[in-house]
């Protein structure tokens, strides 16, 4: 009876402790945005960005597009496109996405940023560096 009771003990007392989910490591699921570059042609914005990282975690992109800003001041987007790895308007090479975008874009320059959402939600998005076009731009 006190040997059952004992292992009864010890049992519970292996049983006890934190719980909690599992956590991604950080450094390891993380993506980044290695370059990006953009240009007009025939009145589309195309967007070439290479990107680097764990891509299989890549859930959506962001386009976002500040119109006759000024360079200085904070980023301040006046159009914001989403896109999926997949979707129609995404052209897929190996680790480089390229994006086009035909909307009428009334703005003489554009500041461009894009953004790589991680599919795990503690993984802050990949940000890129931003571009700025102007219509004297290739």
């Amino acid at each position: 009876m006190k040997r059952t009771l004992f292992l009864f003990l010890v049992l519970m007392l292996a049983a006890c402790g934190k719980k909690e989910w599992p956590q991604p490591i950080v450094s390891d699921e993380m993506i980044q945005i290695n370059h990006m570059e953009a240009r007009m042609e025939e009145g589309c914005v195309l967007i070439n960005a290479k990107l680097g990282g764990r891509l299989v975690n890549l859930e959506y992109f962001m386009v976002e597009i500040e119109q006759d800003g000024c360079p200085t001041c904070p980023f301040t987007p006046s159009f914001v496109r989403k896109y999926y790895p997949y979707s129609s308007g995404v052209y897929r090479q190996e680790n480089s996405y390229i994006f086009t975008i035909c909307e009428p874009l009334p703005g003489q320059t554009l500041r461009i940023r894009l953004k790589a959402d991680n599919t795990h939600q503690i993984i802050s998005p990949a940000l890129s560096e931003i571009i700025t076009l102007t219509p004297s731009a290739p």
